[in-house]
């Protein structure tokens, strides 16, 4: 008996990597698969005629000829089933679809005007048959969601533990969404590092960390192309570094945390703080920014000042290949980038700061919903029963 059921986990193992093998590749021969993973051509080709038949897979043209016959070649179906990344934010809902093939086949974006969590559910449950809809998309056809949520999870019941910005405690969202699909949660800086190694500027870097700059901030981080959550799952809360130590009070209890003064919200509490009879949302911000009025170019060059001081902090202790930063604030990046490299310039040591590479996020708004749909498509992806 234990014989068969290794040989079934071996079987299953084989398949999954089959699969991986081709989504990274594709479109991609038999041959190349088989060398990739030190497989026969021929078990290769037993997996290829079932992927085929399960219509996982389909054709996708012939390869140049090597001096033999001319190869087929295989790529993902991408309407085998479909997956479902939000990006959870403190005032608005991203989604983005991802067909088989990981191809983006649609996206929505609509604002959050509360957070408490069983007004935030309906519009979760809302926004997901929108989406589906407006992309002519059933519930059937969606493999799972994932959902990129700004706090701690446990990794065991994956409860959200504690969100401040969200206002959020021991928050069980999967059951809570009572949806009939696997739901999958994941921290929202951490599915915007995977979204940036699959999808952005980081693909092939495998020391990243991923700085999401909202109401909040967090970090992904991801070491030898694996992303590293710590010891209890709380890994890359650099948002909570202390930046003042006799700062102001942080939604987490402490006081002068980084995200007090280098964040959306601290930005609109400085610069509200002159504008108390007109206050702004963070995209009014940026428009006086890009206006050049001088009270919000005053309030912006202190974030950058205090972003700076943050990156070079994480660059010292973890000396990154790469650091991406990501959110609304990359569309004023032409405002902020000398000051920024200026100031982690000036507090980085010498050597880290030469070899890392600052970018401004190339997806927009969309790394954490990207990141989490290719987790739901990687979990589709693995063929154990």
């Amino acid at each position: 008996m234990k014989k068969v059921i290794n040989q079934e986990l071996m079987r299953n193992t084989n398949k999954t990597q089959i699969l991986k093998c081709i989504k990274e590749k594709q479109p991609v021969s038999k041959r190349e698969i088989a060398e990739e993973l030190g497989l026969s051509t021929t078990t290769i080709s037993t997996f290829i005629k079932e992927l085929g038949h399960e219509r996982m897979i389909r054709p996708s043209g012939i390869g140049q000829s090597t001096g033999g016959r001319r190869s087929v070649l295989y790529q993902l179906n991408p309407e085998y089933v479909y997956t479902l990344g939000i990006d959870l934010k403190v005032d608005r809902l991203i989604g983005v679809l991802l067909d088989f093939k990981g191809e983006i086949c649609g996206s929505k974006a609509t604002d959050l005007s509360d957070q408490d969590e069983w007004k935030v559910i309906p519009l979760i449950n809302n926004f997901i048959q929108e989406i589906l809809t407006e992309n002519k998309l059933s519930i059937r056809q969606l493999g799972g969601i994932g959902i990129g949520v700004p706090g701690v999870l446990n990794s065991e019941s994956r409860v959200i533990e504690f969100a401040p910005n969200l206002g959020w405690r021991n928050v069980d969202l999967p059951a809570m969404l009572a949806l009939n699909k696997p739901v999958y949660l994941e921290n929202e800086a951490n599915a915007g590092a995977l979204g940036e190694r699959v999808f952005g500027s980081a693909k092939n870097v495998s020391h990243l960390v991923y700085i999401s700059v909202g109401m909040g901030i967090g970090c992904g981080l991801l070491i030898e192309n694996k992303l590293f959550s710590g010891n209890c799952q709380q890994a890359g809360e650099f948002g909570h570094m202390v930046v003042e130590p006799m700062g102001l009070r942080c939604r987490c209890g402490n006081r002068g945390c980084w995200e007090v003064y280098a964040s959306n919200s601290a930005a609109l509490r400085m610069y509200k703080g002159s504008n108390q009879e007109n206050p702004v949302l963070f995209q009014g911000f940026l428009q006086k920014c890009r206006a050049g009025e001088s009270e919000a170019i005053k309030v912006l060059e202190t974030v950058a000042q205090y972003l700076g001081i943050g990156i070079a902090n994480i660059i010292n202790g973890l000396n990154p290949e790469m650091v991406v930063i990501g959110g609304e604030l990359i569309e004023v990046k032409e405002l902020i980038y000398n000051s920024l490299v200026k100031t982690i310039k000036e507090r980085t040591l010498e050597k880290s700061f030469a070899s890392v590479r600052l970018e401004f996020s190339q997806l927009g708004n969309k790394a954490v919903a990207l990141g989490m749909g290719n987790i739901v498509l990687d979990q589709m992806l693995k063929t154990e029963p």
